[in-house]
């Protein structure tokens, strides 16, 4: 027999999935921009060593990837409980309509 339920299991479960596609996200980001930036970083020495130029995409990249963190990873606890309170706002409000 299926047990129900309540909003608040649902809710929590749901912020679990989504902090998990998260952090996923950025660990792939995270990979890549080390991937690249250790391939640019090695072009960079072997063909212009006089011209050193792997650190502007280097820290560029590492705004994003920060910002990417602390948006996507860091703070998405705050960002699900506003989309839960706009979305239980609209609930409400669709059923007053009804």
């Amino acid at each position: 027999m299926m047990q129900e339920i309540t909003l608040e299991e649902y809710k929590k479960a749901y912020r679990e999935i989504k902090k998990e596609e998260a952090r996923m996200g950025f660990l792939v980001h995270l990979i890549v921009y080390i991937f690249v930036n250790t391939l640019l970083i090695v072009i960079n020495l072997l063909y212009s060593p006089e011209d050193i130029w792997f650190f502007y995409p280097l820290i560029g990249w590492g705004i994003g990837i920060s910002m990417h963190y602390l948006f996507g990873v860091r703070w998405i606890e705050k960002e699900l409980k506003e989309m839960e309170a706009k979305a239980e706002y609209r609930a409400r409000e669709m059923k007053k309509q009804h």
